[in-house]
């Protein structure tokens, strides 16, 4: 379903991680602060590039499962992610259209996505957060696309080149439009 390039992925890492909120992450600090040990759950983890970012910043021991549809993505994070790491790694091939988080998220202290609601519908959305609700879990997301986007400097195309990615946006990605 995701159709993404481990390679793509990799190039564009730098500047997501550049692109997270700051004040954003700090208050996330602020919820797990004292914790000593973390199980964190990143759907839709692509090549491992949240954990990445986000790991080096959270408390205490911490184990990571990596859940995606894309065997080819879990593959990418598993190499990746080889070697010693104080972090403890699980990967796990899920498919989100059916909408049953439960058994994914149910344990996590904290659970986290990257980019992924912009492919997912409002009806996924609605069932992920009523599964962390009901756990009453830390969720945290980064990079999630709103339709803003301001071009610097601007370009006469700029318009035209928002309203094509817009449209893209809003295109059914295998979870619903």
């Amino acid at each position: 379903m995701s159709g993404f390039s481990p390679e793509w992925l990799a190039l564009r890492e730098p500047a997501d991680h550049a692109a997270v909120n700051a004040e954003v992450r700090h208050a996330l600090l602020r919820k797990l602060d004292g914790k000593r040990e973390l199980r964190v759950v990143d759907l839709g983890c692509g090549a491992g590039s949240n954990l990445r970012g986000l790991s080096p910043w959270l408390p205490g021991a911490q184990r990571w499962t990596l859940v995606d549809y894309d065997q080819r993505l879990l593959e990418a994070a598993r190499s990746r992610l080889a070697g010693p790491s104080p972090v403890s790694v699980a990967l796990r091939q899920a498919d989100f259209s059916k909408g049953d988080f439960a058994p994914l998220t149910t344990g996590a202290d904290l659970v986290t996505a990257a980019a992924l609601f912009d492919l997912v519908s409002e009806a996924i959305i609605d069932k992920l957060a009523a599964a962390v609700a009901a756990d009453r879990q830390i969720f945290y997301t980064v990079l999630t696309y709103d339709g803003i986007a301001a071009f610097l400097p601007e370009h006469p195309h700029d318009r035209a080149m928002r309203e094509a990615f817009n449209r893209h946006q809003l295109s059914d990605k295998g979870f619903g439009p």
